[in-house]
């Protein structure tokens, strides 16, 4: 079966894969985009909570409480705070795409923004509405309808999960206030493990039969030329330690880390250190630190970087 690119409709090679469940599926990709994409819509069940199901459960990963999700989801939101957010946004309408159990958007109302969520895990959106008390709609549709227009969008490792992209997001830009932003991070189709390392348990591990579109930069640029915006800044970062992909080389296998796109390896070893009476343990605290700093500089100044993160200004 022959298929277009969603992005440039170029006509598109495909070729059969096992994703990360054990399930065959064809895998498509746009040469001219550097793209790959699966020919199918996830809604359904991403509705049915079986995300989790696929992306951790099937390669033996443990599926957290709602608990340490939230828990987890805290500490991985708190640096995007920090990076996304300024005074400025106090009192101002932001929206989350894809917002889980909401901790993002509950960091939000405790900087005296007015968070709104998009969730289409039903469970996941009433423990929004009901534990946190914060606005959270099942569709896209829904949130449109009420007419509020937000400052700032975020999506979080969701552009991988949306059919029609580029019509997904020509519908959330008219949701933004004039000069409004949607930022969003979304894997490298140009990671480091599956194309530098060359790891075969990554490499089975990369795609997920629910994440139906990989961007590389150069997808993404191409994207981002589709859409009604003014400007944009597209870069990679690299969250993923040099240790960890050292278990990867030695165990063809992953581990749990609790964060989306990253792990806090480094700072677990070094952490061991610290609690060390040994007179040099800081040379090798110090050691550890910059040359993790160092290899993901180097991922990242070469496009390498295992998230893509998307400004869009409107």
């Amino acid at each position: 079966m022959s298929l277009s690119c969603s992005i440039c409709n170029q006509k598109c090679s495909s070729k059969k894969i096992i994703v990360r469940s054990g399930k065959e599926m064809d895998l498509y990709r746009c040469e001219n985009c550097d793209f790959n994409f699966f020919n199918l819509d996830p809604s359904v069940s991403l509705s049915k909570n079986k995300l989790d199901e696929s992306r951790l459960k099937s390669v033996g990963l443990n599926i957290p409480s709602v608990n340490k999700d939230f828990e987890n989801g805290t500490k991985q939101s708190k640096p995007y705070l920090n990076e996304f957010i300024d005074t400025n946004d106090k009192g101002t309408n932001i929206l989350e795409i894809g917002c889980s159990v909401g901790y993002f958007l509950n960091l939000l109302k405790k900087k005296d923004i007015n968070p709104f969520g998009v969730e289409l895990n039903k469970i996941r959106a009433n423990y929004i509405r009901k534990h946190l008390e914060i606005p959270c709609f099942d569709t896209l549709e829904k949130c449109e309808e009420t007419g509020i227009k937000f400052k700032k969008i975020f999506l979080f490792y969701v552009l991988e999960y949306i059919s029609n992209p580029i019509k997904y997001f020509e519908r959330l830009i008219k949701m933004l206030e004039p000069g409004g932003s949607i930022i969003l991070i979304t894997p490298n189709l140009n990671d480091a493990l599956k194309d530098l390392w060359k790891n075969e348990g990554f490499n089975r591990f990369f795609y997920d039969e629910f994440a139906i579109n990989y961007f590389s930069v150069k997808a993404a640029e191409n994207f981002t030329k589709c859409l009604p915006i003014s400007k944009y800044n597209i870069y990679t970062k690299q969250g993923y330690s040099f240790l960890n992909h050292s278990s990867w080389h030695f165990t063809d296998k992953p581990r749990t880390t609790g964060i989306v796109g990253g792990d806090l390896f480094v700072k677990d070893l070094t952490n061991s250190f610290n609690n060390s009476r040994i007179i040099f343990n800081k040379e090798i605290i110090n050691l550890f630190n910059d040359f993790d700093i160092k290899y993901k500089e180097i991922l990242e100044n070469n496009d390498f970087g295992n998230q893509i993160v998307m400004i869009l200004d409107k």
